[in-house]
């Protein structure tokens, strides 16, 4: 006869997650450069709940690594004890967790997942004004305490007290017992660089607003976004607010020229500050894509390498905006997103409409309007809801054409020596110039303006 099943204890079925499953889960979805990017956008958070906006002046971001050990520490405002026992380290944010407006942790979950993805042992110590704390955890020792255990989903705070000295305060956290493809990663003799870029695009806003982030003893600078503007060449930049389940989320969107380079033609988006897609030109922006009214926006290419958008998605309530749970690129179904389309698309004909006059005369008067334009910070922009241009009425350059050909090296030497000329395009330049001088050749067009 087949064995019986032991009697139920209970008329409940166990359905908690084992440990090394949830880790497993947690971890899987980000890599190892996110995960580092996490832990500083909890820095920035917290130095923005410090200076209750987003003036970052005199807060410092320092991460070091070795082969074996990664650390991070910053100078902002610190977590509380009370946090730390009761929402900073949950898996997922409680509902009564301290709020924090224009956060860019939103889902609770980015620390701990970061921390899990590098190693199996981290100290967490931080210091309010007021108090401190350190929270010691052994990856190994933790997934061997039972799930059913009265503190098995529990960190232990080794240590906490009262701060003696407000003046240090801040958040460090250090990592080690790390996994071979972290040491692998810091072995590498680019790591740096790539996380540096990484970081000056993440939080580009943040480090024009006086944030400093070291790595490894260089520091992460960022170049402020420009656009072209001039009275002859008016980008797009307006504002709206949207209502999204009752709650507020307000949209900055910039459209215009920038320099002509196809690797940096797109959309930048940015939620809270941090920016989560750079350059992006595919159907998930609109491109290539038909819109309302059955007009299409083309596909991206070479004659709108100029194209620049931004978009800047601002709120109290991290959940309503439009960023993946990893904050590497956009929700498209989000709410916010899908009721900006429309204009995000009417933004791009705009200017694609005028790059499309710029390909068909690129030395025409309009061209000399793009040339003319000076870079100007997104921030400076006046308010303007549609593109406007017309063309330049500063006198064009001639239209150039290059001649070239070879001759015997030491003839050219003597002729050189003769006009006293130091290079060889000198020499062909003085040579026409004699040729169409001695010929009485009256087709010499005037200088421009710029005297070239």
């Amino acid at each position: 006869m087949p064995e019986k099943s032991p009697p139920l204890e209970s008329n409940t079925v166990n359905a908690a997650p084992t440990k090394r499953f949830f880790i497993s889960v947690l971890i899987k979805d980000i890599n190892f450069m996110d995960a580092i990017v996490e832990l500083v956008d909890n820095s920035v958070d917290s130095a923005r709940t410090g200076s209750g906006g987003g003036n970052f002046a005199g807060t410092v971001i320092d991460i070091d690594h070795t082969e074996s050990e990664f650390s991070i520490s910053d100078n902002a405002p610190g977590i509380s004890i009370r946090t730390a026992k009761n929402s900073a380290f949950r898996f997922g944010r409680p509902d009564d967790a301290p709020s924090n407006p224009g956060a860019v942790g939103e889902f609770g979950v980015g620390m701990k997942r970061a921390l899990f993805k590098m190693g199996r042992h981290f100290v967490v110590s931080s210091a309010t004004a007021e108090e401190y704390f350190s929270v010691d955890v052994d990856v190994d020792e933790w997934e061997a305490q039972t799930e059913t255990a009265p503190n098995g989903w529990t960190f232990v705070m080794r240590t906490a007290g009262t701060n003696d000295d407000p003046a240090k305060k801040g958040t460090k956290i250090v990592v080690d017992k790390l996994y071979d493809y972290a040491i692998e990663e810091f072995k590498s003799v680019n790591f740096d660089t790539r996380l540096i870029a990484i970081l000056k695009e993440a939080h580009a806003n943040s480090l024009t607003s006086g944030l400093e982030i070291i790595v490894n003893k260089t520091a992460v600078s960022a170049i402020p976004a420009t656009i072209l503007s001039s009275q002859e060449l008016l980008p797009i930049s307006y504002e709206q607010v949207l209502d999204i389940s009752g709650k507020e989320v307000r949209v900055r969107i910039i459209a215009g020229v920038g320099d002509p380079l196809l690797a940096d033609a797109g959309w930048y988006v940015y939620c809270n500050g941090r920016q989560i897609e750079k350059a992006e030109k595919t159907e998930r922006t609109g491109w290539n894509s038909a819109i309302d009214g059955g007009e299409t926006v083309p596909k991206p290419h070479w004659q709108f390498r100029r194209f620049r958008g931004y978009l800047f998605f601002e709120s109290d309530y991290q959940d309503v905006l439009p960023w993946n749970t990893t904050k590497t690129g956009l929700d498209v179904e989000a709410p916010a997103y899908r009721r900006i389309r429309a204009d995000m698309s009417s933004a791009m004909l705009q200017v694609i409409d005028f790059l499309n006059q710029l390909d068909s005369e690129p030395d025409g008067p309009l061209a000399a309007s793009v040339a003319a334009a000076p870079r100007v910070e997104l921030t400076n922009l006046a308010p303007n809801p549609s593109f406007s241009f017309k063309p330049s009425t500063r006198p064009q350059r001639p239209k150039q054409s290059r001649i070239s050909y070879l001759m015997n090296s030491e003839m050219v030497e003597a002729v050189k020596e003769s006009l006293g000329a130091r290079s060889n395009p000198e020499v062909g330049k003085q040579t026409f110039e004699y040729y169409v001088r001695e010929e009485g050749i009256d087709c010499v067009p005037e200088e421009s303006v710029d005297g070239q």
